[in-house]
């Protein structure tokens, strides 16, 4: 009976450490996101393209044509008080795209921009490459942003999303649509 006895203590003693030992995945939706655009082109009234804000537009677009240049700008607020052991950046099914397949990269970028206010003018290309990825027509992918998630200050993350061809345009936060870029957070 002292057998059996220790035998179930140690046996459920082991899976509680397990239990306690054990990665949580959280789901972290994109809490500020904007299209900046970064280029020459003058808009309406002879304004420069680059100095209008669209933080607060439906839609994120990616774009790179011969003078047209534009990024989607992402923003997180990580778990607090979590150390990151694996992030995945999550890409929703693409609104539009040119053709039937899609290639992104992503790069790390500051932290120091509001969604309503940034644009090309206040916003630096600077960043670090952390990823890149293909896809397909109506179909979402992934990028794995673990080492960014683990450098990250303040339990903030932000990313720019950058295509190398024609426009690739997905949901913003605005367009009040579930499919919207989101990390899972793993610690």
């Amino acid at each position: 009976m002292k057998i059996a006895l220790s035998f179930f203590t140690s046996s459920v003693l082991a899976l509680l450490v397990a239990g306690a030992c054990a990665d949580n995945t959280e789901s972290v939706r994109v809490a500020r996101d904007a299209t900046v655009a970064f280029n020459g082109i003058m808009c309406d009234n002879d304004i420069p393209c680059s100095s209008i804000p669209h933080g607060m537009e439906d839609k994120l677009l990616s774009f790179r044509g011969n003078r047209d240049y534009e990024r989607i700008l992402l923003g997180f607020d990580l778990p607090a008080g979590e150390t990151a052991k694996s992030c995945v950046l999550r890409i929703p099914p693409p609104l539009e795209i040119p053709g039937d397949s899609y290639e992104l990269t992503v790069a790390t970028t500051d932290n120091n921009w509001e969604e309503a206010t940034v644009n090309g003018k206040t916003k630096s290309l600077d960043g670090e490459r952390i990823g890149s990825v293909s896809g397909t027509n109506g179909q979402g992918t992934s990028v794995d942003i673990t080492e960014a998630c683990k450098k990250a200050t303040d339990g903030k993350l932000s990313l720019f999303v950058d295509t190398a061809r024609q426009m690739v345009t997905f949901n913003s936060i605005q367009s009040g649509s579930s499919d919207i870029f989101s990390i899972d957070f793993t610690h």
